[in-house]
């Protein structure tokens, strides 16, 4: 079983937003649908949206707030399907999820108290997958070529080179049916890649998979290149693993091993030889001989990098020492800076059960006079504290927030959220912030003018409208 998955928000960065609409299609591992769901929310009354990602999707704000569900509602909802989802061994996949929708979901259960890593045991992402069928397959699908010149991976994109019929873009239940009908084509014309890119969903059959031989993968930025080499061991992250690219000769780097101001320097280059493979992320790995698509690797030959890699695996331990000790002292350099996070910033702070188990339990109590009590077991958590009275502020009314704890803590919550919504300076947050967007509607109106469109400007009207009364509501508190 398979959920195709998808979400829209009000913001471009996850940590920034919040869930608006969350959508999946349920399918057997053929791509016949069994069943699919949509749930939608209103915006969170502390935080204000980002203009350009509410254009994006294009909602109207008043269908918006009229919502009958708030995000924690919306969250609950989701966090109760995904689990009986996962509990029927269903495999999670969204495009282009593991760098949003798994990172706006992780936020969205974390800042309502809920554990975050709920689809992480079995997941993989289409979009990495399309990338890889550019690099292995390349005949099997067809791309549009961007401004820049260079092959669109969006998947509107995706969907038009390859005449993939879809009933409209930034809908989160469009958009999951569009990811499950682009696998499906992949499945169909790049058979290897599809399976690669399937099998190794769970973290755990990674290492055993590239512990040994040679192998290739492939890195994307803003083209798709292909690598090939051997796994050195270990990262200084767990499940985070240090490889080998043999377009390098082993036996330069071997002789500077000794030298660790020389080792430093050869592996910090732009095109290191040291690459960084994450076993969360279900990599694709793809056999050897994919390496000659590649011309560095073709005009080597395989005889040629199975010669270094005989050469490197009996000192790969050796330098992956060397390597581990030269990142250490790297990462902890450049966490020298201790800068204060926001308790919304806090996602790696869940480091013992029991607060779990009382986040659960402030979840399901359903009085209000419950969840107080389960709040001061929170103790000396005070992130969490936090999050929890963001989270009774946005899901209740003012009148229940005061049962809760009073109108001073309200006061002092309000205060809050107008320090960080109606910043001026140019310090970065995690919130967006409410002149900044002003500023941008301003802009976006007179092109708008300019180009007589009435609509549009009807629009940007709407959400002016929106944020000038935000602004109105919590500039008293500063």
């Amino acid at each position: 079983m398979i959920c195709w998955w998808d979400m829209e928000s009000d913001a471009g960065a996850a940590q920034k937003a919040t869930c608006l609409s969350v959508s999946g299609v349920i399918t057997d591992e053929n791509f016949k649908t069994i069943s699919d769901f949509t749930f939608r929310s209103r915006l969170r009354k502390s935080r204000a949206f980002e203009v350009d990602a509410m254009l994006a999707h294009g909602i109207p704000l008043e269908k918006i707030e009229n919502e009958p569900d708030s995000n924690g509602q919306l969250i609950n909802k989701l966090e109760k399907k995904f689990n009986e989802l996962k509990k029927q061994g269903a495999t999670f996949v969204g495009f282009n999820s593991y760098n949003y929708d798994n990172l706006l979901l992780s936020n969205s259960l974390f800042v309502n108290l809920k554990w975050p890593y709920i689809t992480n045991s079995n997941q993989w992402d289409l979009l990495p997958a399309v990338r890889a069928a550019s690099a292995f397959a390349p005949n099997s699908l067809a791309f549009q070529i961007n401004e820049k010149g260079n092959r669109s991976y969006k998947l509107q994109a995706m969907l038009a080179a390859n005449h993939i019929k879809t009933l409209g873009a930034h809908d989160s239940l469009n958009d999951a049916r569009s990811t499950r009908d682009l696998a499906s084509l992949l499945f169909k014309r790049a058979p290897e890649v599809y399976k690669a890119a399937t099998a190794l969903k769970s973290k755990n059959n990674v290492f055993p998979k590239i512990k040994d031989g040679i192998f290739c993968w492939h890195e994307a930025w803003r083209q798709t290149k292909i690598y090939c080499g051997m796994t050195l061991g270990q990262s200084i992250f767990p499940g985070w693993f240090y490889l080998f690219d043999l377009r390098q000769d082993p036996e330069k780097i071997l002789a500077i091993a000794k030298d660790t101001q020389a080792l430093t320097k050869s592996i910090s280059a732009p095109k290191s030889y040291i690459r960084t493979l994450k076993s969360n992320r279900a990599p694709i790995i793809m056999p050897a001989h994919y390496s000659q698509y590649e011309s560095d690797y073709r005009e080597l030959g395989m005889k040629k990098i199975e010669s270094r890699y005989k050469l490197l695996k009996s000192h790969r331990e050796e330098l992956c020492e060397k390597i581990q000790v030269i990142m250490r002292d790297k990462y902890e350099q450049k966490n020298l800076d201790q800068t204060e996070k926001e308790p919304e910033e806090m996602i790696y702070s869940l480091d013992t059960s029991k607060i779990r188990n009382d986040m659960d339990a402030f979840n399901l109590a359903e009085d209000i006079l419950d969840k107080k009590k389960i709040y001061n077991k929170f103790g000396e958590h005070e992130h969490i504290k936090q999050l929890a009275k963001m989270k009774i502020y946005d899901d209740c009314s003012e009148e229940e927030f005061c049962k809760f704890l009073s109108k001073r803590e309200l006061d002092k919550l309000k205060k809050r959220i107008a320090n960080y919504l109606l910043d001026t300076s140019d310090k970065l947050s995690p919130f967006t912030k409410i002149p900044e967007q002003l500023a941008r509607l301003d802009t976006l109106k007179l092109q708008a003018e300019s180009d007589k469109d009435d609509k549009k400007s009807l629009q940007l009207k709407s959400l002016d409208d929106h944020l000038v009364k935000m602004m109105a509501e919590y500039e008293k508190y500063l």
